[in-house]
């Protein structure tokens, strides 16, 4: 997308609603890439005060000025009051967002554009962080707007903040637990039901090898997966399984634990080579476990 291509043109009320089935198209995006996405609205302070043509270029001056700021990604379009725009901030959340906002009040401030040699003018801004796909747009615009209005009873360049959109969805993740010891899978079973992890809801199911699994289908879904399986099991062992899994179209969706009692280098490397992402030497330390799970969930998030 070339920089212009980032501004609607035409009458504002007709940009603000053609923007809707973009947002929704970003929207879906947040869950499916798990990417936060911020709207920022921003306004230009006692505009009463310019005539219609000094309006008209100041409108043209802004929106020149903030489509050179923002990124390829980003979106920028008119509202339909004058001198009010919103950027959809692709995969930038209200911390990030507040830093590019400070960034822009500072350059505005030092740039001899005509616009801020009058003393009252400033700017300000509502920022909306967006962290799941419930999000109406309607709702979004008016609730940006709104804080609007109350930025602006602030003191000038200031940031308004909307906490209404940034509740996280949760995901569920199936987590597999090959393993033909009963008393050992029911401990595993209990540590990943007690571990607090945030964003995520843990379809657990445990088979007693790695038959049973292949035939049960509960891996054919497209969610996220974890398998934490002994690598010597009846039937159908951990390395048959794995070999199998790997061959998938869908096969970057596993997260693969290797439970084992071979510890030599070159049982380790041959795990890893064919797709291990974890590996467990018995007996584990079941804290470090733990510790192990939550920090592949960290980057499932991330």
């Amino acid at each position: 997308m070339e920089a212009s291509d980032n501004i609607w043109t035409g009458q504002n009320q007709q940009s603000e609603m053609q923007m809707e089935r973009f947002f929704n198209v970003l929207k879906a995006t947040v869950v499916r890439s798990r990417a936060t996405m911020t709207a920022t609205f921003l306004s230009v302070q006692n505009v009463e005060a310019f005539s219609k043509d000094e309006m008209q270029r100041v409108e043209e001056e802004m929106t020149i000025y903030l489509e050179s700021k923002i990124r390829q990604t980003d979106l920028l379009f008119k509202l339909a009051k004058p001198c009010e725009w919103c950027i959809l901030l692709s995969q930038s959340g209200e911390e990030e967002t507040t830093a590019f906002l400070n960034r822009l009040f500072s350059d505005m401030q030092n740039q001899e554009l005509p616009l801020w040699n009058t003393p009252d003018t400033a700017m300000v801004a509502s920022v909306a962080e967006i962290g799941n796909s419930q999000v109406a747009y309607k709702q979004l615009i008016a609730s940006g707007k709104s804080g609007l209005t109350h930025s602006q009873k602030q003191d000038a360049w200031h940031i308004e903040y909307i906490p209404d959109f940034k509740k996280k969805e949760i995901e569920t993740v199936k987590v597999s637990i090959l393993e033909g010891n009963e008393i050992f899978s029911n401990v595993l079973t209990t540590s990943l039901q007690d571990l607090a992890v945030e964003h995520f809801d843990l379809d657990i199911k445990v088979f007693k090898d790695g038959y049973e699994f292949l035939e049960s289908g509960f891996f054919h879904s497209g969610h996220t997966h974890i398998l934490i399986m002994n690598d010597i099991l009846p039937r159908k062992n951990g390395l048959e399984v794995l070999h199998t899994l790997r061959k998938l179209p869908n096969q970057k969706k596993f997260t693969i634990f290797m439970m084992t009692k071979r510890k030599s280098e070159v049982d380790m490397l041959y795990a890893y080579e064919k797709g291990v992402d974890e590996y467990l030497i018995k007996p584990f330390n079941l804290r470090l476990f733990e510790a192990q799970i939550k920090r592949t969930f960290e980057r499932l998030w991330s």
